[in-house]
C-alpha cells in the first residue's frame, strides 16, 4: 500500500513538474525586455543537462528488466525539457512588428518544438521496430502511417512559424500593411494545421488505448489522453470552420489547437509508461540495486 501511495504521488509530481518548473524560470523569459537571452537559454539548458542525467541514471538500472519500453518511456519524459522552456516563455508569439526586433525569441519557440517533435518521433521508431510493443500488425502499421503524418505536419509547420519573422520583414519591405501579414501568410495554409492536428490527436489516442491493452500504463493516462484528444480534434473542427474566430465562450478550444499541447499529452504517456513499469518491477522483480539495497 505504501509502495503505491508512493508512486501515485511520484506521478502527480511528474504529471506536473512542467509547470512548476516552467513557471520558475519564467521571471528570465527573455519577453520580458530586461532579461538577457542567453540568461534564459543557459537556465534551461543546466535544467535540461541535469534531467537527462536523471533519465541516464534510471536507465543504467531498469534498461535490462524492460528494454525499449523503458527506452521509449524515458524519451518521452525527456519532452519535458521542451515543455519547460514554452511554458517559461510565459508568453504567447509577439505577432506585431516588434517581433522584428527580436526574431530569435520566436526562433528559440519554434527550436523547442522542433526538439519535442524529434524526441516525438523517436519514441515512435523505438517503440514499433521492437518486440516489447506486442500489438496487432494492423495496429502497428496504422500507428506507423499516422506518426508519419503526424510529424510531418509538425515539421512543416514549425518551418512554416520558423520563418514568420523573416516572411514579415519581407512583406513589409514590399509596402505591404503590417495587419494584413497573417491574414496572407497564415490563414490560407491553416487547414494543414487543422489536418495534422487530426492525426496528431488520432495517434495518442490509439497509442495509449494500445499501451493499456497492453497493461504498458495505467488506466488514468487513456482516460486523460482520450479525452483531450477528442476536444483537440473537435477544437481544429471549429479552427477550420470559424478561421480561428471562436465564438464567444468558446475561447478556450485554442488552448487544444497550438501545437505545444499534444506533446504534453506524449509527456503524460511517458510519465504513466515509466511509473507503470517502475511499480511492476517494485513488486513482482527483486531490486536492480541489489539484496538488502531496496
Amino acid at each position: 500500500m505504501i509502495r503505491k501511495i508512493g508512486f501515485t504521488l511520484a506521478t502527480t509530481i511528474l504529471s506536473i513538474l512542467p509547470f512548476f518548473i516552467g513557471i520558475a524560470i519564467s521571471s528570465y523569459s527573455p519577453y520580458v525586455e530586461e532579461n538577457r537571452f542567453e540568461t534564459y537559454v543557459q537556465i534551461w539548458s543546466a535544467i535540461s543537462i541535469a534531467l537527462v542525467l536523471l533519465i541516464f541514471v534510471l536507465w543504467r538500472y531498469f534498461i535490462a528488466s524492460f528494454g525499449r519500453l523503458f527506452v521509449g518511456g524515458a524519451v518521452l519524459f525527456l519532452l519535458i525539457c521542451p515543455i519547460i522552456g514554452i511554458i517559461g516563455l510565459a508568453s504567447a508569439p509577439d505577432l506585431s512588428l516588434k517581433m522584428l526586433d527580436h526574431p530569435e525569441r520566436e526562433h528559440l519557440r519554434y527550436i523547442f518544438l522542433f526538439l519535442a517533435a524529434f524526441l516525438s518521433g523517436l519514441f515512435f521508431f523505438i517503440i514499433l521496430r521492437g518486440h516489447s510493443f506486442e500489438a496487432k500488425r494492423s495496429t502497428k502499421w496504422i500507428l506507423i502511417a499516422l506518426a508519419v503524418l503526424a510529424f510531418s505536419e509538425f515539421i512543416w509547420e514549425f518551418t512554416h512559424h520558423y520563418l514568420y519573422p523573416e516572411a514579415l520583414k519581407e512583406w513589409i519591405s514590399q509596402g505591404n500593411k503590417v495587419e494584413d501579414f497573417s491574414t496572407h501568410y497564415d490563414i490560407p495554409t491553416i487547414w494543414i494545421g487543422v489536418i495534422g492536428r487530426y492525426f496528431q490527436y488520432l495517434l495518442i489516442l490509439l497509442l495509449s488505448i494500445s499501451l493499456y491493452r497492453l497493461n504498458h500504463i495505467k488506466i488514468w493516462s487513456p482516460v486523460v489522453c482520450v479525452l483531450l484528444s477528442v476536444v483537440g480534434i473537435i477544437s481544429s473542427t471549429v479552427v477550420f470552420v470559424t478561421m480561428l474566430n471562436f465564438p464567444k465562450g468558446f475561447e478556450f478550444l485554442m488552448l487544444f489547437f497550438i501545437p505545444g499541447f499534444p506533446f504534453l499529452l506524449l509527456y503524460w504517456t511517458g510519465v504513466s509508461l515509466l511509473t507503470k513499469l517502475n511499480e511492476s518491477e517494485t513488486e513482482n522483480e527483486p531490486t536492480p540495486l541489489g539484496p538488502g539495497l531496496a
